[in-house]
C-alpha cells in the first residue's frame, strides 16, 4: 500500500472541512481588523491552509504524488481555456432550463456572499477568486483526495464524480441549482485531471471558468 493510498481518512477531512477552515479563520480575523475585507482575508486563509496541508503531506512523502502539475505548456492553456468556455456555456443553458421548469428560487445566492463581493474591489476578487481559489481548491479536491481515490483503484468516472460532489456541497453560498452548477465544473475538472495525469489543466481550466464568471 502506498503512502498516499493509506491517507483516506486525512483525504476525507480536509475535503470535507476544507472551507471551513478557510472560512472561519477570516471570519474571526475579520472582526479583530474590519478594515480588511472578508474576501481578501479568505484568499489569505486559502494560502495559510494549502501551506500547512501541502507541509504534511511533504512530511509524510506524498505532496509532489499529489501536486503532480503534468503538462505545463501553452497549448495546455488553450485547452483549458476551450474547456472552460464550453463548461461554462452548457451550465449557463442548464441552469435557465432548470429555472424555467423548477423556479428562479434555486439560482439565489446568499446575501451575504454578494454584500462582500460588492465590498471587495476588482483586485481583491481577482486575487482570491481567480488566483487563490483554483490553486487551492484543485489541490485538495483534485489533487489529494481524487489523489487517494485513485490509488486505492477507484475508477476515473467514479473518483471524479464524489470529489464533485463534496467539492459542490462546499459551495453553500448557491441556492439548489448553483451547487448542481458547480457539481458539472467539478466533474469536468476532476476528467481533466485524469486526462492531463496533473493539476495543471484542471487548474488552469478553473482559473477560466472562475474568470469568466466574474467578468459576466
Amino acid at each position: 500500500m502506498t503512502r498516499l493510498r493509506s491517507m483516506i481518512w486525512t483525504a476525507v477531512f480536509v475535503a470535507v472541512a476544507y472551507q471551513f477552515l478557510v472560512i472561519v479563520p477570516a471570519i474571526l480575523v475579520s472582526s479583530l481588523m474590519p478594515g480588511i475585507s472578508l474576501i481578501t482575508l479568505a484568499g489569505l486563509a486559502n494560502v495559510l491552509t494549502v501551506m500547512v496541508i501541502y507541509a504534511y503531506l511533504n512530511m509524510r512523502g506524498v505532496a509532489w504524488e499529489v501536486a503532480e502539475p503534468g503538462d505545463m505548456n501553452l497549448v495546455v492553456v488553450g485547452i483549458a481555456a476551450a474547456a472552460a468556455m464550453v463548461t461554462v456555456a452548457l451550465t449557463t443553458f442548464l441552469s435557465g432550463l432548470l429555472a424555467a421548469v423548477f423556479g428562479s428560487q434555486g439560482l439565489s445566492v446568499s446575501e451575504s456572499f454578494v454584500s462582500q463581493l460588492h465590498a471587495a474591489s476588482r483586485a481583491e476578487l481577482l486575487f482570491t477568486i481567480v488566483l487563490v481559489a483554483p490553486f487551492a481548491e484543485e489541490f485538495i479536491y483534485r489533487g489529494l483526495f481524487m489523489g487517494v481515490l485513485l490509488e486505492r483503484g477507484w475508477t476515473p468516472l467514479n473518483a471524479s464524480g464524489l470529489a464533485a460532489v463534496i467539492f459542490a456541497l462546499q459551495h453553500f453560498q448557491y441556492g439548489w441549482i448553483g451547487i448542481l452548477m458547480v457539481l458539472v465544473y467539478g466533474l469536468v475538472l476532476g476528467l481533466l485531471r485524469v486526462a492531463s495525469g496533473g493539476l495543471f489543466l484542471p487548474i488552469m481550466a478553473h482559473l477560466f471558468i472562475n474568470l469568466i464568471s466574474l467578468a459576466v
